[in-house]
């Protein structure tokens, strides 16, 4: 893998990733370090192609997994921080775990968080993944990027 790393801009292509987010979301991941592994899932964690840590550091781990492209991965794991900002004990929260479970095309054993996450990043990842692109999702996930702040628990989403 060493050979072609000198062919991947793991910097360059996080920075083009993270221009594509709203302002307010590339916020949430300052101070983290991107970290890339070979093979299909993070070394010592077969269940995970992806992970976000805050303790003891800001770290976001990235394997190549078969079935989702590195950004997919890396969107992911950042929509896990703007879950737990802009939707987690909001309205939107609510509305997100209705929407989700009642899409039936949806990955079915998977939470309303799991599949918000899935929802971000197939909405701006360059290469969308069919199985989480929903119309009705792409059209939530507008709505949360239009929010600047927390939400307040008196907005209708």
């Amino acid at each position: 893998m060493n050979g072609f790393k000198q062919f991947v801009t793991e910097d360059e292509d996080v920075a083009k990733s993270l221009a594509k987010l709203p302002a307010h979301h590339r916020m949430l991941v300052k101070g983290y370090k991107f970290l890339f592994e070979p093979g299909n899932t993070l070394k010592g964690d077969d269940g995970h192609v992806g992970m976000i840590v805050n303790k003891p550091n800001k770290v976001v781990r990235i394997a190549a997994p078969w079935n989702y492209g590195r950004e997919f991965t890396l969107l992911h794991e950042i929509a896990h921080l703007v879950y737990e900002v802009y939707i987690r004990g909001t309205p939107f929260e609510k509305s997100w775990e209705q929407l989700s479970m009642s899409t039936p095309d949806r990955k079915k054993d998977e939470p309303a968080e799991e599949l918000f996450c899935h929802a971000y990043a197939n909405h701006f990842a360059k290469n969308k993944i069919e199985i989480h692109n929903h119309p009705e999702w792409d059209q939530f996930i507008r709505k949360v990027c239009a929010v600047k702040k927390r939400v307040d628990k008196s907005m209708i989403p």
